[in-house]
């Protein structure tokens, strides 16, 4: 009797069937399936699962099943069949375990050694997730077809779940829609899962593109249009989330395809009309931005000169010309505090020295939004404010455009105001562009240092947090890292363990010959273009999201391959 495609039978070395390592095999699947699952929605089932993943791979016993080699006719001289073991059949399972030891290593000479083995601890599935996926027995094609479509509904349903949030709990930051994992991370896990929806219609038009039959065809395009229509939502949510990572990453990810599988397609047709869709896209984007942008520094008559010395009341007024634009005004001018304390204590229940539920200052909020309204900063202005205006400022919310605008809208004037904040006062605090350049600027003075070895795994964040304080930088006492991968990596190794990381893994990527699948190395990109703004490795939810679909696809190379042909 044919054994059911998703729990196929498995056979002992002699031939025979084997219930034992069948039923292994079978926990294998459901709880890679469980932490395939798990990733976009709970830190705590990926735990879970990671360890029984562990558990069950070890009381399998099926070691020279696992850590078989693949033999190499070329090699003929004795000497070298001692080391044969480098021959092992997926070189990526000696990328990780490289990374592994130069972090070991690297902890010897450390001086926080409490914070290096919590590293250690951390970036244990970088090591655990390889282990057992690289040994055991690859799963089919079902499997794989299910673990994939599976991943893609978490996603999805996670998205849901967000919206639903995001529109009953209206002062919901942005960064909390997501409950389970930094918005951040989560924004990664849409990318993919794009990747494999837009991959799978790419899929269905090749196979159904000479359909005869009508009736399928339907079927083919109803299909078709409802997985669009979750790319759309998906798309939509990464506004909501205010995600600009992950937008970067798409934009970035559909250039590198494009360029790197030209060749392939073959129709002028198809040539022409992706060239359009990304002028279009291009075209799109660039309009937006310039109208929202004009829209923004578009002037008004509050921003006339000479400016006025004093309100209609007779109270001085401070202009600090200092050239801070936001919703057409300069905001520093026109304020008068004395007027400004005085309506604010009719009506606020915080006092303008006092801070508001996200952490900012009352005054500096209230003095934003006043102006972001187009009115002057005194007693008169003060008479546009509503109940709602109120609750808005001790909220901290310093732009009506941030309650009423787009989210689109919303990320652009965020943008400038960050960009008018660094250009006129040299802010860096709280901005999370500007907070990225100083942390990157003080992981490089860091690196300079100690270039040739690094830190060491447990120093590299309070050599970090030493330098801001020595250079009495906005961000000193912070709790932050350096938000780039690739620095952290640099200042935590040094050249030398940096080198040894990079060149392991472009042999071992070369050696699994993986990245001639457009999926591989879509998923690649994300992972690797998310390294430059974000510490991806340094949490839970983005160490399984580096190493986990990258082994499974090491692992099943060919039954990948049957699904995107």
């Amino acid at each position: 009797m044919k054994s059911f495609a998703l729990f196929p039978t498995v056979y002992n070395a002699d031939g025979t069937p084997s219930l034992r390592l069948s039923i292994h095999r079978g926990i294998y699947f459901l709880l890679l399936f469980v932490l395939v699952s798990s990733q976009p929605v709970s830190n705590y089932m990926m735990s879970a699962s990671e360890i029984l993943l562990m558990l069950n791979w070890i009381l399998e016993l099926d070691i020279r099943q696992k850590f078989k080699t693949v033999k190499f006719p070329e090699i003929n001289d004795s000497k070298l069949k001692r080391f044969r073991f480098l021959s092992y059949q997926h070189p990526l399972f000696w990328f990780f375990l490289v990374f592994a030891a130069v972090h070991v290593v690297w902890l010897l000479s450390t001086q926080n050694m409490d914070y290096g083995m919590n590293d250690l601890f951390k970036k244990l599935p970088l090591l655990a997730i390889p282990i057992v996926v690289l040994t055991s027995r690859p799963l089919n094609k079902q499997q794989l077809s299910l673990i994939m479509s599976l991943y893609v509904l978490s996603v999805f349903v996670a998205t849901i779940i967000g919206r639903v949030r995001y529109a009953t709990m209206p002062d919901l930051p942005y960064r909390e829609i997501i409950p389970y994992i930094s918005h951040i991370r989560f924004s990664l896990n849409v990318c993919l899962a794009v990747v494999f929806l837009v991959a799978f219609m790419v899929v269905g038009w090749k196979r159904y593109i000479y359909a005869s039959n009508k009736i399928e065809f339907n079927w083919y395009w109803l299909v078709e249009a409802f997985v669009a229509a979750v790319v759309i939502s998906l798309l939509g949510f990464l506004l909501i989330i205010r995600s600009y990572t992950a937008m970067v990453i798409l934009f970035v990810v559909g250039i590198i395809l494009i360029a790197v599988f030209w060749h392939r397609i073959v129709s002028h047709t198809v040539r022409i009309a992706v060239l359009l869709f990304f002028l279009v896209l291009i075209g799109t984007a660039t309009g937006i931005f310039f109208s929202m942008s004009t829209d923004y520094y578009r002037m008004i008559p509050l921003a006339r000169q000479p400016l006025p010395q004093y309100t209609a009341n007779g109270n001085p007024y401070s202009h600090q010309q200092n050239g801070l634009v936001e919703n057409g005004n300069y905001v520093d001018n026109y304020v008068c505090i004395e007027e400004l304390q005085s309506e604010w204590a009719k009506i606020g229940t915080l006092g303008l020295g006092d801070t508001t539920v996200n952490g900012y200052a009352v005054f500096p909020t209230l003095i934003r939004y006043l102006n972001a309204k187009g009115v002057t900063k005194d007693s008169v202005g003060m008479q546009v404010l509503t109940a709602a205006d109120v609750q808005a400022i001790e909220k901290g919310i310093a732009n009506p455009v941030y309650l009423t605008g787009s989210s689109l809208r919303r990320m652009v004037y965020v943008l400038l105001y960050e960009y008018e904040s660094s250009r006129c006062l040299n802010a860096v605090k709280n901005f999370t562009v500007l907070q990225r350049l100083e942390l990157w600027r003080n992981g490089w003075r860091v690196f300079t240092k100690c270039p040739l070895f690094g830190t060491g795994t447990g120093d590299v964040v309070d050599a970090c947090h030493i330098q801001l304080s020595l250079d009495n930088s906005a961000l000193k006492g912070t709790t932050k890292h350096i938000h780039n991968q690739y620095l952290t990596l640099l200042v935590t190794f040094g050249i030398f363990g940096f080198l040894i990381i990079a060149i392991t893994f472009v042999w071992a990527l070369r050696r699994e010959r993986i990245l001639d699948n457009p999926i591989v190395l879509a998923y690649l990109a994300i992972v690797l273009i998310s390294f430059v703004s974000e510490d991806t490795l340094e949490t839970l939810a983005g160490a399984v999201f580096s190493v986990l679909f990258m082994t499974i696809f090491a692992a099943q190379k060919k039954e990948l391959k049957s699904l995107t042909q």
